[in-house]
């Protein structure tokens, strides 16, 4: 069918297409602004005048000390009061402080020449050491994990992290197991070399040449007053990877721009925020698409995914504002679409049967858990672990999804409100198991003690090694071939599967079992086989999901990966009684998209305290609701 465009969306879309490509001709002329002589004259220029403010706040110091101590002289002189004598030598401190800010706001017509070729040969020193010292402080992270694989100290203390985690029964982030990954890197160890204590000090003697410059220059200003100044000045002049945005929002807030002319000013405002007059302009463009195509859209999306959608596009918008990587970040989206996508898989075949959401996934997911730990038992690596996994992940998975079907046979009607108690209860049960389950390798087993450790890493077996498969660059986001592969495999054996004659069969015993029973179809048997299906796709999931995590959680680990599931095959547009396998494609990457650009620019709007952990149960739990909110009302006829 074909939808007809009002007058109204031609006008609005025009509009935000026509201000679309203002702001994309605008960010790209200020981003190529960048690289002309003006702007790498005048950034030079704003650090100069940044410099020149900070040394002129020791001046500003002491003349507001000066006028201060004269204040209480002439107070005692006067015999004031002590509050009187206080309040007085306050006010003339402040005033005296004013009126030297004021002074020494404007530098026109001084010579900085001089201080600019100070300000390079000490940034130069700066430079030479910090490289050297990032190459030193490498080659000691190295021999330090070197050292700490031998003796499984960093397994230990992985291990000990997830003990405080799996009390709550969540799932750890990747972001925040990166960050403490990098914070067990001790450099209380490190030893700087001659060459590096050499450079270190070259960088005094090239301070006290600017300083020098600066009490030529700034009236006022003693050689003593250098010391006070001279951390923030080095700081303002090298900041170790910093690029034009950082250098010019550190120069901005010292006020450095105020010596610039409005058209000077206009014009290195246009070159810092080109980029993001380009992701705003991307955006609107985006959003006139939006518009103009909005009821075939909620025609083949539906108005919830719509709205997630341009969720989604916003966070984008607001991640390249906020100075976060957007390629990366779809990169990681791409990462984590392929890494839930096989666990939101296993929704599909249980809707379909009619057993509705099938919370009790992780039974399935524990056959996965089994399979892997004998792989890791005997050292297995490589291709030959990874499928090893999958198969014996299956054959477990198989008759525990037949036992589980039979239970869910007898309790019709309330299957979601079972299987989330099988869910929990078995994983329960599972951690008593975990601790008497005869495994003896001492890379999965606790140092003291018996049973299993939380967490495994999955490095010196098959971790990755999907991610790593075919896996390409491609305008900086880093797509993992292989694991987008095998999940859309995945998903083509499914699909093919739901249009067999069993799979059809299934898929009317699902949605009208009375029906279907007329039809002489078996519905018990295909709610059994779906079940089981359903279970061995979570075996398989849990495999893919470790080996790119890079770490196996055992334990409450899989307690919540049925809500997860469940959210993101509904968000795609699935209900308790229909999905489709394009539901579970779209879900995935929505949910996860949300999930993972959400996090990262709340962190950035809000940059006081860590947010990380407060933001992902937020989200997460937020997004859940809304998914499982969307189940309600449907019931099959």
């Amino acid at each position: 069918m074909r939808h007809k465009h009002s007058k109204t969306q031609w006008i609005i879309s025009g509009v935000l297409v026509l201000l679309s490509v203002v702001m994309v001709v605008a960010g790209i002329a200020g981003y190529w602004m960048r690289s002309n002589d003006f702007t790498r004259k005048a950034m030079s220029d704003m650090r100069t005048y940044a410099v020149m403010r900070t040394a002129a706040g020791a001046l500003i110091d002491q003349i507001a000390l000066e006028a201060k101590k004269a204040a209480r002289e002439y107070a005692d002189a006067n015999k004031f009061s002590r509050n009187a004598r206080a309040a007085y030598a306050s006010e003339k401190e402040a005033e005296a402080r004013a009126q030297a800010a004021a002074q020494y706001a404007q530098f026109d017509g001084i010579n900085t020449a001089g201080i600019n070729a100070r300000i390079d040969e000490l940034q130069a020193a700066q430079r030479a050491y910090a490289e050297l010292e990032s190459r030193e402080k490498a080659v000691y992270a190295q021999q330090l994990g070197e050292i700490r694989q031998q003796e499984a100290a960093h397994e230990e203390d992985l291990a000990s992290l997830t003990d405080t985690v799996e009390g709550e029964g969540e799932i750890i982030d990747e972001a925040d197991l990166e960050q403490t990954q990098e914070e067990t890197i001790d450099y209380s160890g490190f030893i700087a070399s001659d060459a590096l204590l050499a450079l270190q000090a070259d960088i005094h003697p090239r301070y006290q040449a600017l300083w020098t410059e600066l009490v030529t220059t700034l009236t006022g200003l003693t050689e003593e007053m250098g010391d006070s100044v001279k951390k923030p000045i080095l700081d303002i002049v090298y900041q170790h990877n910093s690029g034009f945005e950082q250098e010019y929002d550190r120069y901005e807030t010292m006020g450095a721009l105020s010596n610039f002319s409005a058209g000077e000013g206009l014009q290195m405002n246009l070159a810092r925020r080109g980029d993001d007059m380009i992701t705003i302009g991307i955006g609107l463009f985006i959003l006139s698409l939006g518009l103009f195509y909005y009821k075939p859209l909620v025609t083949k999306l539906g108005m919830p995914r719509l709205v997630i959608l341009a969720f989604l596009v916003f966070l984008c918008v607001a991640a390249g504002l906020y100075g976060i990587s957007v390629p990366a970040m779809v990169g990681n989206v791409l990462k984590r679409t392929g890494m839930f996508g096989v666990l939101a898989l296993a929704m599909l075949p249980g809707i379909q049967c009619g057993i509705t959401l099938n919370m009790g996934m992780t039974s399935g997911i524990i056959g996965g858990l089994l399979s892997t730990l004998i792989a890791l038992e005997y050292n297995m690596t490589g291709w030959g672990a990874f499928f090893f996994s999958v198969g014996v992940g299956c054959l477990f998975a198989v008759p525990i999804g037949w036992l589980y079907a039979k239970l869910l046979n007898r309790l019709k009607g309330n299957e979601m409100t079972v299987s989330t108690y099988v869910g929990f209860s078995f994983v329960s049960l599972m951690c008593i198991a975990w601790m008497m389950l005869p495994f003896r390798n001492p890379k999965i087993t606790w140092a003291l003690g018996t049973g299993l450790r939380v967490m495994h890493n999955m490095e010196g077996s098959f971790g990755s090694i999907l991610n790593n498969f075919l896996s390409f660059k491609l305008f900086g986001v880093v797509v993992p071939t292989g694991l987008l592969l095998f999940f859309f495999l995945s998903c083509a054996i499914m699909w093919l599967f739901s249009r067999s004659k069993t799979g059809t069969a299934m898929i009317a015993a699902g949605s009208n079992p009375r029906f279907a029973e007329a039809a002489g179809i078996n519905v018990n048997r295909m709610r059994t086989i779906g079940t089981t299906i359903s279970s061995v796709i979570a075996a398989v999931g849990i495999i893919v999901y470790s080996q790119s995590f890079g770490f196996m959680q055992l334990y409450s680990g899989p307690r919540q990966m049925g809500f997860i599931a469940a959210s993101a095959i509904l968000i795609g547009g699935a209900t308790v009684s229909r999905a489709k396998v394009s539901n579970v494609i779209l879900g995935t990457f929505l949910f996860q998209g949300v999930l993972a650009l959400g996090i990262q620019v709340a962190n950035a709007a809000i940059s006081e305290g860590g947010l990380s952990e407060v933001m992902r149960i937020l989200i997460s739990n937020g997004i859940i609701l809304y998914a499982l909110t969307q189940s309600g009302g449907e019931s099959r006829v």
